[in-house]
């Protein structure tokens, strides 16, 4: 188990928990900040974490799961602590997260931005407390961004999106999408075979994977298309992929804490990978997420297709080239053979010109 004892509370493991953020994109904290911070969380609190972490890792993560660990990391960023010890108030992330589920997230952080404006730090003093004197503060570090966005020597530039609409110019795509309600819960998959086991996870414990996927990163915006699985109790028919974007924070660091997921429905799956194969000129779906807020289009353009996925009226678009178009069909038509497994690779493609008329 990825726990270790301490103190008479439950700790995560802080590798662990390190490797479990940099796979998934999240902001990456030094494992002595992780270590820290987690060795002041409640017991349910870090139950709660681990619970969740297990999700990320495994790819079975709800957008709650994923909440929980970006608060998590944004309770524990040293210079929000630092801000706290400077105004006379406590940093200990346990109270910080408890005060973030009393306010609500846009109001702590927006308070904490704010210190140390005197209203602000009256306002969270009933929730964090006084300092402790013999305590310093933490020295503020800089977030490090995933090691993958790093460009090698010699590597091409990162693809021009001049094209590209800014996000506030973009409505919700207009084309009618008849969106399938999701189905009832499945019984729990067969696991996939075990990968190299995170760091720090016990001895005897079975190694938890991350779903295939395929990572595009833009300078506007990332995307990673990864395998998923509908809800449902067939358990043939039930793959599917999943499209989550980011926008860029600066040079090769993009806010996956505040990504937007889609699952692609029965319906889609099949059009997403005709537009891959151009057979399809463009696929546009709406109506999804629990609002049914969420959106995305493909479309081709010179050299490859263009992915828009958003919420609302908020979006991101990333262009796909080449070589990453390669990846993406190859996950598409995974799915779409898994899902029936007595066709073949030409029987799929047959089905898939069908859906443009050749």
């Amino acid at each position: 188990m990825n726990v270790v004892q301490g103190g008479g509370a439950a700790l995560l493991n802080p590798g662990w928990l390190h490797s479990v953020l940099r796979a998934r994109g999240l902001p990456l904290l030094p494992v002595e900040t992780l270590r820290e911070a987690a060795a002041q969380l409640r017991p349910e609190q870090a139950e709660a974490l681990r619970q969740a972490c297990m999700a990320l890792q495994s790819g079975t993560d709800t957008m709650a799961q994923m909440d929980r660990v970006a608060d998590f990391v944004r309770c524990a960023r040293p210079e929000h602590r630092a801000a706290l010890r400077a105004a006379g108030l406590s940093d200990d992330v346990g109270a910080l997260l408890a005060a973030q589920a009393a306010m609500g997230t846009p109001a702590l952080l927006a308070a904490l931005r704010a210190l140390p404006d005197a209203a602000v730090v009256e306002v969270l003093r009933p929730h964090l407390g006084a300092a402790s004197a013999d305590e310093p503060a933490p020295v503020p570090v800089a977030v490090a961004p995933r090691e993958r966005f790093s460009r090698a020597e010699g590597e091409p530039e990162w693809p021009p999106e001049d094209a590209i609409p800014d996000e506030d110019d973009w409505p919700p795509p207009d084309e009618a999408f008849d969106a399938l309600p999701p189905p009832p819960a499945p019984a729990p998959a067969p696991a996939p075979p075990p990968a190299a086991g995170a760091a720090g996870a016990a001895a005897g414990q079975p190694a938890r994977v991350l779903p295939r996927g395929h990572h595009v990163y833009g300078a506007k915006a990332a995307l990673r298309v990864e395998e998923d699985r509908w809800r449902t109790d067939d358990p043939v028919r039930c793959h599917t992929l999943r499209l989550e974007v980011a926008q860029a924070l600066g040079e090769r660091r993009y806010d996956w804490e505040h990504k937007i997921a889609v699952q692609l429905t029965a319906r889609e799956l099949p059009g997403f990978a005709a537009v891959l194969l151009n057979l399809l000129p463009q696929l546009a779906a709406q109506g999804h997420g629990p609002v049914n807020d969420k959106w995305f289009e493909l479309r081709r353009q010179a050299g490859g297709v263009l992915v828009r996925v958003g919420q609302g009226r908020r979006g991101c678009a990333v262009p796909v080239a080449a070589g990453d178009l390669y990846e993406l069909t190859l996950l598409a038509l995974d799915a779409l053979k898994a899902n029936a497994p007595r066709a073949d690779t030409a029987q799929v493609m047959a089905a898939l010109q069908a859906l443009s008329g050749s």
